[in-house]
């Protein structure tokens, strides 16, 4: 927060300039909370990955933590929700961070924020959201709602799937008995949950990242589909096969 607050100003003026500082601090600043809350990341990327193109990345989602993740390793404007940004201190966090922000209910107000996202695309920046639009307990991935796909469309900028896995904790697999000290959703409170995350020693995730692909002339509805399949066929779950060994 200190570090972004001199650009803040900057988000009125010049927003594109801000953004592309906070997107770097952030980026910074979440490969440090990684080592700080003990998260050891393992990423498979495909050669096809051109870490100079600029992508809209998809992503399952089950915890806060998948921010810090995929911001240590992919410099991004992530996209959430109005809620979010009228929620005490998270919403501060996401200002400060140069996010974008959605109003899921209110269709009007959607097509003017699809204008920010492809005007971020545009400009050379990776813009990521996460297509479920909530974080879940990760016992399925839920329908990708396609309205965010315009931006693709419109920009022809390539879109990214990536499958975020939490793997292990302290040397045990993560299962459906203790996935909820990774996983984030429903009505769980933010302080609460990050004081559990930050009792443990060590987490294990993996970022299973897909071939990323152009939309050419698909749909949105179509770019939902393919973009849920291929995060899909990577993802493992939580299997009740390990609660033995807790």
């Amino acid at each position: 927060m200190l570090i972004s607050i001199p650009f803040f100003p900057f988000l009125i003026i010049i927003k594109s300039f801000a953004r592309k500082n906070l997107v770097i601090i952030v980026s910074t600043t979440s490969r440090f909370l990684l080592k700080v809350l003990n998260i050891v990341v393992e990423y498979k990327i495909p050669n096809t990955f051109i870490n100079n193109d600029n992508y809209l990345i998809v992503s399952n989602h089950l915890s806060y933590l998948d921010v810090i993740i995929l911001a240590a390793k992919f410099p991004s404007c992530f996209v959430t929700s109005t809620d979010v940004k009228k929620t005490p201190f998270l919403g501060h966090l996401t200002r400060l961070a140069g996010c974008l922000f959605v109003d899921r209910n209110n269709r009007k107000n959607l097509k003017l924020e699809i204008v920010e996202i492809r005007t971020a695309l545009s400009e050379g920046m990776n813009v990521i959201f996460f297509p479920e639009a909530t974080s879940t307990n990760g016992e399925e991935i839920f329908r990708f709602r396609r309205p965010l796909f315009e931006a693709s469309i419109a920009t022809q900028k390539k879109i990214l799937p990536i499958t975020i896995n939490y793997l292990e904790i302290e040397g045990k697999a993560i299962n459906r008995l203790n996935r909820d000290i990774v996983c984030w959703y429903g009505d769980m409170t933010f302080f609460s949950h990050f004081l559990k995350v930050l009792s443990h020693k060590k987490i294990l995730v993996e970022i299973n990242v897909s071939e990323p692909f152009a939309p050419e002339i698909l749909s949105s509805i179509e770019l939902a589909l393919k973009s849920r399949h291929l995060v899909n066929s990577n993802y493992k779950g939580f299997s009740y096969l390990a609660m033995e060994v807790l």
